[in-house]
């Protein structure tokens, strides 16, 4: 498993072939060249902000803002979450 780095200042998109999905239902999805991943509501709102533009700490901070969190665990959250899909290939920094 490769080793991700992740930056606060770094400008995180979707990979190519990966897509953001909303059901008619309202379940978000991740759809990949391998299949698809269901995401929860935390998950769904990150990925709709990482639009290469917004670096880590400004998503982090929009996120904390809307969910009424510490901004501090947001960002570790954000983090890992970014780290996860950066290791397979999901996301990718600018």
């Amino acid at each position: 498993m490769r080793s991700i780095r992740l930056n606060a200042t770094a400008r995180y998109r979707l990979a190519r072939g990966v897509r953001l999905k909303t059901t008619d239902c309202g379940e978000a999805l991740l759809l990949v060249p391998e299949g698809v991943v269901r995401l929860n509501e935390t998950a769904a709102a990150t990925l709709e902000l990482i639009d290469g533009v917004h670096d880590a700490a400004q998503v982090a901070h929009t996120l904390a803002e809307r969910f009424e969190a510490d901004e501090a665990d947001v960002a570790r959250d954000v983090a890992d979450l970014l780290a996860a899909f950066a290791r397979r290939g999901f996301v990718i920094d600018r």
